[in-house]
């Protein structure tokens, strides 16, 4: 034994040994179930207990008869009459064999024999006591080999369960049943019954509640036949019903709906034909409903779905017409939900789809679940369906969608297009999205997504179309290369990927979108990310550009004075060097050059030889690069960068694929521009350019060229700059031509800071600025008459030279002793001729120290 406490021992009573309750010193109760108790039967030391009232020995090893024996050996089932109180008793799971008596005992109230190896039950008689007291009995899981009408011949009248089933009854049921009218459950399933379901079962068990005839099927037997018989309806408290296993034929009789309190119905594996009658459905109580295996043709009745608690099988009837109803292809206990020609795989994503989007709410559902309806055949309003009835677009813009996305989207494999856009759906986009490998226009733009963008969007290879822009979707949108569009839809490439990659984003972090060709801002205004032209010929960003091109005006500027210095010099070869070198030229060139950096700007700090001066021209021009460079840096196009001035300029319209630009800038707004370019800037390039060219000539000195080609390279390289900033800024951030005139306004005003700075220098002192720069005023004026003098006694000496056919040679003497009366001419004011003849400095006496005849006298006596 398992358990044997106090068993056979003298410490103990024998009242406190394992098992054992007793009344009173005597027995009343055995309980020894489970126990490994093994051995034969003991009927004659059990019938020594006259005071036992329970006897339970369930799940041991006892085997033998259930009857004791004489003393000549002879089977004796009176040894158990003496047990006057035993009224439970439970055998089963053990071994017991040969003939049962369940009213082995005069007061037996329960009787459980089941799962032995008895093959008879001894008949029921009248004169046991037992006879009106048993109530429920129990045979089943044995081998009786019985006639069901012997089985159910004087049945104990107050029996409420008799359950013989799992045996070898056989033979038919008996036309006409003893009245039973406590009984509540009769099972003779599994057995070898035949006929048919004659029996009035209302009449003679009229407060039957349990049912089961199923099983009877054997290779030598069909089991039950016939009609099911309708007057079953009439059991008012029946609540299982199984007649499975048969050979049941005909229809299912429609009344069966009226019974209301069923639980379990299983006609499942008989021969029934004919529809299933839509009254069923009515059974909202069922628990179990079985009709598999039979032969039922037509709709399944789309009531069925309203046993909304109970199993629903139909498998095995295989002439059901196709689908099956939409609801019942949901029910989570429908045995066929996941046949494709009874509940299509699309008709079911859709079905999940309208449920998650709360299609009871949207605009427009015409022909959505429908219970027998297609897709395709009957469209629903939204799908598009390939000739092969596979459903290829799904567009529902601005239909009123909410909810979310089902990740049941991923079943509608042939799906081309998916256009969910202008509608208020939420949570995260389902990574069964990218699952859709044949998809080729993606717009879920306008929404409430939120999280990241799932991974598995860049399995979409076929994609040409990818909008996704005014929703919450943050992080990092995974690479997708879009295909080339196709003439089946026709969108821009700048409308071709959307997203909110813009600036200023609702998130501390924007949303990364490296393949986005349209990026939008919080704002929901949009830009297209493209590189610029710069960028598109590998000249890198506007900034790092602006050095480029400050290398090519220096380039231009030295290039230029390479040629004009060889032009001059190859011009002037036959000349002598004090020819070149004539004060008039250089004095001219000096005025011409003050007029051309400009007399009123800190510019001609350049062309004078103060330091001072010079570090206030560079200062000033340091300045206007700087403050230009702000506007190069605003206008370059990052859209991740929210420090650009860039003015985003596009619209995504929600009922349009294709993004417009809203700019009213036009051609008008830019020829504006250049003429207003060209008034302020082209002069300045124009004289930049001359001064660059005059510091090629060979008439100045090697420090004034140098001055000279300074002063002209850094004007034409700010005024350029000036025309490159103003009209990338433009660019990027006009919408107007009023904006454009404004924009280029405020760039060229910073043109004038070397002026206004002179003005505020003039004002402050006036000395000091003449002593910056090539000349005072006086300067200028005795320059200019000393110019006028040079030039009259130059003609003069052309003119004796003609008069007097004086020879090559003493005219180069004369002009060598012209030269030496120049260099005796009184200094005034130390001027410095910037123009030089042989690299010496000249000084010229003022005008009223001699007179023009004086000069003339003295020029024909030398």
């Amino acid at each position: 034994w398992l358990k044997n406490t106090g068993w056979l021992t003298s410490e103990l009573d024998h009242c406190n040994w394992y098992g054992i309750r007793c009344e009173e010193e005597y027995v009343v109760e055995i309980n020894l179930s489970s126990n490994n108790v093994t051995g034969v039967f003991p009927s004659n030391h059990l019938s020594e207990f006259y005071m036992l009232k329970s006897l339970n020995l369930v799940n041991n090893n006892l085997r033998g008869l259930m009857a004791g024996t004489t003393i000549y050996g002879e089977v004796d089932a009176s040894v158990f009459f003496n047990l006057r109180d035993l009224s439970y008793v439970d055998l089963s799971q053990n071994k017991l064999s040969g003939e049962v008596d369940v009213l082995f005992t005069p007061a037996l109230d329960y009787a459980n024999f089941s799962h032995n190896n008895f093959t008879s039950i001894n008949s029921f008689k009248k004169f046991k006591r037992s006879h009106e007291t048993l109530r429920v009995c129990d045979v089943s899981f044995n081998s009786i080999k019985s006639i069901a009408s012997d089985i159910l011949n004087n049945v104990p009248p107050n029996i409420e369960q008799f359950i013989v089933s799992n045996n070898l009854i056989h033979g038919t049921l008996p036309v006409s049943l003893q009245h039973l009218a406590s009984l509540r459950k009769f099972d003779m399933s599994t057995n070898i019954l035949s006929g048919e379901l004659t029996p009035d079962f209302s009449a003679s068990y009229p407060n039957l509640q349990v049912l089961d005839l199923s099983e009877q099927y054997r290779e030598n037997n069909i089991g039950l036949a016939g009609a099911i018989p309708e007057g079953l309806v009439n059991l008012p408290f029946l609540s299982t019903l199984r007649l499975a296993g048969n050979e049941l034929a005909g229809g299912i009789p429609p009344v069966f709906g009226s019974f209301t309190q069923l639980k379990v119905l299983d006609l499942s594996n008989n021969n029934l034909s004919g529809k299933i009658p839509k009254e069923l459905g009515k059974l909202g109580d069922l628990e179990a409903f079985n009709l598999s295996g039979n032969q039922l043709t037509g709709r399944i009745p789309s009531e069925l779905a309203n046993l909304e608690e109970s199993s629903v099988g139909l498998n095995g009837n295989l002439k059901f017409s196709n689908p099956a109803p939409l609801e019942l292809c949901f029910h989570p206990l429908f045995d066929l939900r996941n046949d494709s020609k009874l509940c299509p795989t699309e008709r079911n994503a859709l079905k999940e789809f309208y449920d998650a989007s709360k299609g009871t709410e949207w605009t427009d559902s015409e022909n959505w679940l429908d219970e027998y309806g297609n897709p395709c055949t009957m469209p629903w309003f939204g799908v598009k369906c390939s000739h092969d009835d596979a459903v290829t677009g799904l567009n529902l813009t601005n239909n009123g969608l909410s909810g979310q996305l089902t990740a049941h989207i991923a079943s509608l494999r042939s799906l081309e297009v998916l256009d969910l856009s202008d509608n208020d759906i939420k949570g995260k986009i389902p990574a069964g999205v990218g699952l859709l490998s044949q998809l080729k226009m993606l717009r879920l733009n306008y929404n409430s997504f939120i999280g990241n963008a799932p991974d598995e969007l860049a399995n979409l290879h076929n994609l040409e179309l990818f909008q996704i822009h005014s929703n919450r979707i943050s992080g990092v949108i995974p690479q997708i290369t879009l295909k080339a569009t196709t003439a089946e839809y026709s969108f821009s490439y700048k409308s071709s990927f959307i997203a909110d990659c813009g600036n200023p984003s609702e998130f501390e972090d924007s949303l990364v979108c490296e393949e986005c060709t349209m990026c939008c801002n919080a704002q929901g205004d949009c830009y297209p990310q493209e590189e610029s032209e710069i960028e598109e010929a590998g000249l890198g960003s506007y900034m790092s550009f602006a050095f480029v091109f400050f290398a090519c005006i220096v380039g231009a500027s030295c290039l230029l004075v390479l040629s004009v210095h060889a032009f001059d010099k190859y011009k002037n070869r036959d000349l002598p060097r004090a020819s070149i070198r004539r004060p008039s030229l250089t004095n001219r060139d000096v005025r011409y050059a003050l007029e051309t950096l400009g007399e009123g700007s800190v510019y001609q700090f350049f062309l004078g030889v103060s330091i001072f001066g010079w570090i206030i021209a560079l200062a000033t021009l340091a300045a206007q690069l700087g403050m230009l460079f702000v506007f190069v840096k605003g206008a370059v196009i990052d859209l991740s960068d929210d420090n650009v001035d860039l003015i985003y300029s596009w619209k995504c319209n929600r009922d349009k694929m294709d993004c417009r630009n809203t700019s009213d800038l036009d051609w008008q707004g830019w020829t504006v521009f250049a003429v207003l370019m060209a008034t302020h800037l082209l002069k300045d390039i124009i004289n930049g350019t001359k001064m660059v060219i005059l510091s090629a000539k060979e008439r100045h000195d090697l420090a004034t060229r140098t001055r000279y080609f300074i002063g002209g390279t850094l004007v034409t390289t700010v005024t350029a700059f000036t025309l490159y900033v103003s009209t990338i800024y433009n660019a990027a951030i006009a919408t107007s031509n009023t904006e454009v005139i404004a924009n280029s306004v405020i760039i060229l005003f910073i043109m004038d800071i070397d002026e206004l700075l002179y003005d505020i220098f003039y004002v402050i002192n006036t000395g000091w600025v003449k002593n910056m720069s090539l000349g005072g005023d006086n300067d200028d004026e005795q320059s200019d008459i000393i110019a006028q003098r040079a030039e009259r006694v130059e003609g003069r000496m052309q003119r004796l030279e003609k008069k007097y056919s004086i020879q090559a040679q003493s005219i180069k003497v004369n002009r060598q002793n012209i030269e030496l009366i120049m260099q005796h001419i009184p200094d005034l004011n130390k001027l410095k001729l910037n123009a030089s003849i042989s690299q010496n400095e000249y000084a010229i006496a003022p005008q009223d120290e001699y007179s023009d005849e004086e000069d003339d006298t003295k020029v024909l006596h030398l």
